[in-house]
C-alpha cells in the first residue's frame, strides 16, 4: 500500500459541524458555507466577468454544494470542493466573449481611473484561458499555494506552475502591446 493510499484510508474523526450539515442542520450548513461565499463569488466574477452573472453562479454553486453535501467525503478542503463546483458552473455559463467587469478589487483615487483600470483589466483577462484566469486568481487574489490550486483543479502542481507562467507572460505581452499602441496613438 502506498503512502497516498494509507493517508486516504486513515480514519480521522469527522468534523462535528460537517456531520451536522450532512444531516441537514441548517445552522451547521450556514456556518460551514458562509465563510467561503466571498471566495466563490470572486472566482465566479473572475471567470464570468460581471457581478450579476457571478452572483447567480455563486448562488448556484452554494445550492449545489448543499445538495451534494451528504456525498462530500471530506478528503479535500471544503474550499477546494467549492472551487471545483463553481468552476464547473461558470464553465457552463461563460459566454463566448466575456462581458466587461462591473466590479474589481482595484482601489483608485478617482472614479474615472477606476473605470479605466476595469476596462484595461478586462481586456487583459480576455487574453487568458479560463484555466489561466482561475490559477492566477486563486494564487494572486486568494493567496493559495500551488499545491492547493492543483488539488482544487484536479491537476498537478507543474501544470499550475505552467499556467501561471503562461498567464503572466500573456499579461506582460498584452501590457507591452498596449504601451506601444498608446505611444503611437499619441505621436
Amino acid at each position: 500500500m502506498t503512502l497516498w493510499q494509507l493517508r486516504r484510508h486513515q480514519t480521522s474523526t469527522p468534523d462535528p459541524l460537517l456531520v451536522k450539515a450532512r444531516a441537514g442542520d441548517t445552522e451547521a450548513i450556514r456556518a460551514l458555507l458562509t465563510p467561503h461565499e466571498p471566495l466563490v463569488f470572486r472566482l465566479c466574477l473572475a471567470l464570468l466577468g460581471n457581478s450579476a452573472d457571478a452572483e447567480d453562479a455563486a448562488q448556484e454553486t452554494l445550492l449545489q454544494a448543499i445538495r451534494a453535501l451528504p456525498k462530500f467525503r471530506g478528503e479535500s478542503q471544503l474550499s477546494t470542493w467549492l472551487v471545483r463546483i463553481a468552476r464547473n458552473i461558470c464553465h457552463k455559463r461563460r459566454p463566448k466573449a466575456m462581458q466587461p467587469l462591473e466590479e474589481t478589487t482595484l482601489s483608485t483615487v478617482s472614479p474615472e481611473d477606476a473605470a479605466l483600470q476595469r476596462v484595461a483589466l478586462q481586456a487583459a483577462l480576455t487574453q487568458l484561458t479560463e484555466l489561466q484566469r482561475t490559477c492566477l486568481m486563486l494564487q494572486a487574489v486568494e493567496g493559495w499555494s500551488m499545491a492547493e490550486i492543483a488539488q482544487s483543479l484536479n491537476i498537478n502542481e507543474k501544470k499550475v506552475e505552467n499556467e501561471l507562467y503562461r498567464a503572466r507572460k500573456a499579461l506582460a505581452r498584452w501590457e507591452q502591446e498596449e504601451e506601444t499602441h498608446g505611444r503611437t496613438a499619441l505621436d
